[in-house]
């Protein structure tokens, strides 16, 4: 059987690398509170449905109890932006697992690009496209299980579920929060790119809003300017200190031992009319910035406000410019870490499908990124890991999936499938 599931990979690499391209050459931006999935999600219904799967396509609106759940975004509804879920049933007797990806991307932006961000090119051993790395290639690895199965005429005892959710980026979660009150599973893989490490815990994170209000002004006539860009800029140099203080005090889990760094990361930066065709020609009443703080699993958003908080007047103390400020600290958005026990079963069988893909121990460590996981293991009776392709630029230009990775995890979820679900007869 190991040497007829190898053989398979090898024998459909085109097939599974032309499927991966078609599905990176939807444009599926997360454009914030609309996105643009629906067109793919009908695709891949259809390509699951021709699989001989029962294939669900639903509205989120639809799900009894979704907006009256403590979780449920209200910002974030979701609208003509249905949901995917796809069921190869078992013959009974067996563990039901989930693969559990998402369609949305980021949007591609305005930087240059080196290779279309639709055009799935492929140069390098990589394929390049916006979401080929997050997480197409991982989306599409899951969908390749049902075909190997098929074609390897391989029943299982338990039933094999796929699904597709929208609105996953920038903390959306409402598409799988739909998902979990009306699906789940013994098991769940969500293959987000960990670059094959098999991830039984992620980060979570808080996007923050911070605003320093000055008084507008120019520097002469009886005229006093209060300039909150001198401001927010020695407030940035302090979130590095304060980035490091985090990374030097914080308690480590153990899953994390290897990868402790927590990112703190300035990704909006606002100050100034910028509608103006030169410039202001004063200075501005406000500037703000938006700053994502990531988290180990188990620490709350209160926590983190309160850190920082502390961490800013005490810097007072001995800054005279931010000793003139008292800035707004306004959440956006908070995502929980998660974890499971790294001795879980489903930990054990995915070290098993790796080591027989590839041939060398399995990395089993931490995500370095928050997720929709936490909704799994915290809101949820399925248990959630991580393990997703090799690849790089995700979220930016030139993002690509390296093709031997996505491979390998096919492979990898092959085995796990079988594993898992036991097979019959």
């Amino acid at each position: 059987m190991s040497d007829r599931i190898h053989d398979w990979v090898q024998q459909n690499r085109e097939v599974m690398i032309d499927a991966l391209r078609k599905f990176v050459g939807f444009n599926t931006e997360n454009l914030a509170p609309n996105g643009n999935e629906k067109s793919a999600q009908l695709e891949l219904a259809a390509v699951l449905e021709g699989f001989g799967c029962e294939v669900d396509v639903y509205e989120i609106s639809s799900i009894a109890g979704l907006l009256e759940h403590s979780k449920y975004w209200a910002d974030r509804p979701c609208t003509d932006r249905p949901n995917v879920m796809a069921i190869r049933h078992g013959t009974g007797g067996g563990r039901s697992l989930m693969f559990s990806g998402h369609m949305d991307t980021v949007p591609v932006g305005s930087e240059p690009w080196s290779h279309e961000p639709w055009a799935g090119e492929i140069s390098s051993g990589k394929l390049w496209g916006l979401g080929a790395y997050d997480m197409k290639a991982g989306l599409l690895a899951s969908v390749m299980v049902v075909k190997a199965l098929n074609d390897l005429e391989i029943k299982l005892n338990g039933d094999l579920m796929i699904e597709s959710v929208v609105d996953e980026e920038y903390g959306g979660c409402n598409g799988t929060l739909a998902a979990r009150l009306k699906y789940n599973s013994d098991l769940a893989i969500v293959p987000e790119p960990t670059n094959l490490h098999i991830c039984p815990a992620h980060h979570g994170g808080l996007m923050l809003k911070v605003s320093f209000e000055g008084k507008s002004g120019w520097g002469f006539s009886t005229q006093k300017p209060v300039d909150p860009v001198i401001a927010i800029s020695h407030f940035i140099q302090m979130l590095q200190v304060w980035a490091e203080y985090r990374n030097q005090s914080s308690s480590i889990p153990e899953l994390y031992k290897s990868n402790p760094k927590l990112s703190v990361l300035v990704n909006q930066l606002k100050a100034g009319d910028v509608s103006l065709p030169f410039f202001a020609d004063r200075v501005p009443s406000e500037a703000w910035l938006t700053v994502w703080i990531e988290t180990f699993p188990g620490t709350t958003e209160d926590q983190v406000l309160q850190d920082l908080q502390a961490f800013y007047l005490e810097t007072q103390k001995s800054n005279t410019i931010l000793a003139n400020f008292s800035p707004r600290f306004t959440p956006l958005r908070w995502l929980d870490g998660s974890e499971i026990n790294s001795e879980h079963s489903g930990v054990t069988m995915l070290a098993r499908a790796s080591l027989k893909t590839r041939g060398v121990d399995p990395s089993i460590r931490g995500a370095e990124f928050a997720c929709d996981g936490h909704v799994f293991n915290l809101y949820s009776p399925t248990p959630m890991i991580l393990l997703g392709p090799t690849g790089g630029n995700p979220h930016s230009p030139d993002e690509h999936v390296e093709l031997e990775g996505y491979l390998q995890l096919v492979e990898i979820f092959i085995r796990a499938a079988i594993d898992w679900c036991g097979e019959s007869g």
